[in-house]
């Protein structure tokens, strides 16, 4: 007889009568949501600055998987092998606490708020901990590889839609985008895509992430439509991601691709596999030669006079990384060509290694100061601000490291670095043995998430791309729980 509470009707208690399998379901639900909930509440962001959004969109998706781990313990459905990862999640949370309460600016208020929800439009303050770390639950308890291909199809949709926006913005029709023109290098008519994420950066790690799944499903679904939705995918991908114009999508794609052509040849794809294959170089060609013709396009321009006009430049990875921060959210100084009076030196925007050097350099000092518990969560800028209390009026501060793992130890501590670096040796560990030796969906997660981690040696993580990470790195941990006994 079904179990019910104080003699209340079964339907009002149907979480202690639902069957594992309808679990697995309602955990699809709430990730597949999130995906539609954080593109659609982003639209407002190209067009006010309405930077809540796309934090609601995470809040609505991080309670309900929230409510969701926890009924998967109350239930017991939640497999023992995951008992140890839920420990140093838990962990985690904890320590994201202990930072903030020992963070720099700790007895403020209002840092304690950026520290909990978030700087605004940021949103990755100790919430964000918590609620990644429950997507990365629910994504290692979906219990069929159909529920993770269902995954897979959405993230690939998503991806889509990112791109469709995103070619749109780079088109010099004047579709509503914040790098149209970057402020920083006084750069104008620039029209790079950044889609619904924020960033062109944060587009091309999304990007890269799904060019090796969508290569593999191209190649492998034996539907006739959906391989070619997949190869559209496989196209438009590599394509926008090139066009992003930065470091992490012109080498992320080009490794995406290598990567995917190489399981496809070990696999033996035949004829199919050479078709995507071709396809996705071709794509990355065309892309690769449109970010040189680009300038001459969109009629670029540097300085107040349209007649310097810019030719071949292909990458702007400084002024990306300033016009997001400074122009855009106000989270950090404003990027001055040459200026020496910040105590870490001046930034040169004109040289890649310059820039990643100048972030990297002045991150270590962060961390060699605040080691054991780092800034405070998304509190990177406060320990920079040398010469006023409002943020914009430090020039080159900065306040995403663009390497999330020397962000994580200046912003977090140390301990919070090795816990984030067992957790992803859990999910090579576990995953790879599936991924090499298992079908094309097990390769296919797995290669996604081992194309994020090495993106984010030069990336930064950001709450629209960031939980679809987390997510796969769930599935990775669990697997081999193929169907429901």
């Amino acid at each position: 007889m079904p179990k019910t509470i104080f003699g209340t009707t079964e339907k009002s208690n149907f979480i202690l009568n639902m069957k594992t399998e309808k679990y697995w379901d309602f955990n699809l639900k709430i990730l597949l949501g999130f995906m539609i909930l954080m593109p659609v509440l982003s639209i407002p962001l190209e067009f006010a600055r309405t930077y809540s959004l796309p934090l609601i969109a995470l809040a609505i998706a991080g309670v309900a998987a929230i409510v969701f781990t926890f009924i998967g313990f109350m239930k017991s459905v939640t497999p023992k092998k995951l008992w140890v990862l839920t420990g140093i999640l838990a962990a985690m949370v904890v320590w994201g606490y202990v930072s903030l309460m020992n963070s720099f600016c700790a007895g403020d208020a209002y840092n304690y708020n950026v520290a909990t929800f978030g700087f605004d439009g940021r949103g990755e303050g100790l919430l964000s901990i918590l609620f990644y770390g429950c997507f990365f639950m629910l994504g290692a308890q979906l219990g069929t590889d159909s529920n993770r291909r269902k995954l897979l199809n959405g993230m690939l949709l998503m991806g889509l839609a990112e791109c469709i926006w995103g070619l749109l913005q780079a088109l010099p029709i004047g579709f509503k985008s914040y790098y149209q023109n970057l402020e920083p290098m006084l750069l104008f008519r620039t029209f790079l895509p950044s889609g619904l994420t924020g960033s062109p950066i944060f587009l091309a790690t999304l990007l890269v992430m799904l060019e090796f799944p969508a290569m593999l499903m191209a190649a492998f679904t034996e539907n006739k439509k959906q391989r070619i939705l997949c190869l559209v995918c496989t196209a438009c991908f590599a394509l926008t991601a090139v066009k992003t114009q930065c470091l992490l999508g012109l080498a992320g794609t080009g490794l995406a691709i290598v990567l995917g052509g190489i399981y496809l040849l070990w696999k033996k794809a035949g004829k199919r596999g050479i078709a995507v294959i071709l396809t996705a170089v071709i794509a990355f060609g065309v892309g690769l030669g449109w970010s040189f013709a680009a300038s001459a396009v969109n009629g670029t321009y540097e300085g107040t006079n349209a007649e310097n006009k810019v030719q071949g430049q292909l990458l702007y990875d400084c002024a990306i990384m300033w016009e997001d921060s400074s122009y855009r959210l106000e989270a950090s100084g404003y990027y001055v060509p040459g200026y020496d009076g910040n105590p870490n030196g001046a930034a040169d925007a004109e040289s890649i290694t310059g820039t990643y050097s100048y972030l990297w350099s002045s991150t270590a000092k962060i961390i060699r100061d605040y080691p054991l518990v780092g800034t405070g969560p998304d509190s990177l800028v406060y320990p920079q601000m040398y010469q006023s209390i409002v943020i914009t009026s430090n020039p080159n501060t900065f306040d995403r490291a663009y390497n999330f793992y020397l962000h994580t130890a200046a912003t977090l501590g140390i301990p919070m670095l090795l816990m984030v670096i067992a957790i992803l040796l859990f999910a090579f560990v576990r995953g790879g043995k599936s991924g090499a030796y298992g079908g094309w969906v097990q390769a296919a997660i797995l290669g996604a998430v081992l194309l994020y981690v090495l993106a984010m040696v030069i990336g930064a993580s950001a709450v629209t791309v960031a939980p679809l990470f987390w997510m796969l790195a769930g599935c990775c941990c669990n697997m081999d729980s193929d169907e429901a006994k």
